[in-house]
């Protein structure tokens, strides 16, 4: 065996071993902005998995971005694995016919599994994280096939394949937003699924909890009822939304500039018990009313705390950069069963 197979074979074989210890999983989502770099460098002992979102699919099986060579070079001398995340991000927003024709077409899909193996190699990665989002739920068998080609291919060439999947308390094929995801086929073929347990709300919608307590648990317990819990990976929100109510539109906060939010707008934060979610109400100077719902250290540790009751694999952050080191020691102390609670 060559040399090059055998290490990255190794390094496969050391993540799946990795998912059934006590250690877990911390998954982070870098983003080609200086501070994404600078998360992981001042957090990166935090940290053992990174997945670069700077790639997007074609539907002839071409994929267009850029591998982050500076931010990959030092997660690896922090010891993180890294992931190459392609998604099917159009013009403004993740496009399901990108998606539809990619995973139609088999000599699309041989043709990004073979750029996919290419850009691993060539850059250092240890795998592909699979981010297609929006898709049409008549796509459903489509894209099983489609996850099953790439991960057996990946596999076969020493390389993890980690699927991002959005939160669902139930599997049901009808639902616009999740019905293309068979959750139990994914997880038989995909080594890691990523759960996208945040956005329970957003400006899309009413204001309410970005990732209350209860529907993140829900999700949860679903999701490791199909899938071995330590191949999960519990999503954690690193923001909030500040809704403009008056006008109908929201904007997303990052965990670290919260606290300037809430003191420049003498908002008084209160606990919602359902969800045990923070949030809070102000006027801004124009008049227009607002609200926010964010995470805090508590709510963090809460679910941190939740994925290693459940025994699973880990946790996965989006984003680096928009997050602190109060951030960090919420999701350290919530992993650790030994820990006290944060209050």
């Amino acid at each position: 065996m060559p040399k090059l197979m055998f290490l990255t074979v190794l390094a496969f074989l050391l993540l799946r071993a990795h998912a059934g210890t006590a250690s877990p999983v911390i998954l982070a989502y870098y983003t080609f902005d200086d501070s994404s770099y600078d998360s992981i460098n001042q957090f990166g002992a935090s940290i053992n998995q990174i997945s670069t979102d700077t790639f997007t699919v074609s539907p002839d099986g071409a994929v267009s971005g850029h591998p982050p060579t500076r931010a990959i070079t030092l997660a690896k001398s922090k010891g993180a694995q890294t992931y190459a995340c392609i998604s099917n991000y159009g013009l403004k927003d993740f496009d399901p016919k990108i998606a539809h024709d990619l995973i139609s077409n088999p000599s699309a899909v041989s043709t990004i599994t073979s750029n996919l193996i290419e850009l691993l190699s060539s850059n250092m990665y240890d795998g592909v994280n699979i981010d297609f989002e929006s898709m049409d739920k008549e796509d459903r068998q489509k894209f099983t096939k489609f996850v099953r080609t790439v991960s057996e291919n990946m596999r076969a060439a020493g390389y993890t394949t980690v699927v991002s999947v959005p939160a669902e308390l139930r599997d049901n094929p009808k639902d616009s937003w999740t019905g293309a995801f068979d959750l139990a086929k994914l997880g038989k073929y995909a080594d890691l699924i990523q759960l996208m347990t945040y956005d329970e709300a957003g400006p899309w919608c009413a204001p309410g909890p970005v990732a209350g307590f209860t529907w993140v648990r829900s999700a949860a317990r679903y999701a490791v009822s199909v899938v071995p819990a330590s191949k999960v990976s519990l999503g954690m929100a690193a923001y909030g939304y500040d809704w403009d109510v008056t006008h109908k539109t929201g904007t997303t906060v990052s965990w670290h500039e919260m606290p300037s939010l809430i003191s420049s707008s003498h908002g008084v934060p209160r606990r919602d018990l359902k969800s045990g979610s923070p949030h809070f109400k102000y006027t801004a100077a124009d008049g227009s009313k607002h609200t926010v719902w964010y995470e805090d250290p508590k709510s963090i540790h809460q679910k941190a705390r939740l994925a290693a009751n459940m025994k699973m694999a880990g946790v996965s952050v989006w984003a680096l950069g928009k997050e602190d080191a109060s951030f960090w020691k919420a999701v350290k102390a919530g992993l650790n069963p030994h820990s006290e609670h944060v209050k």
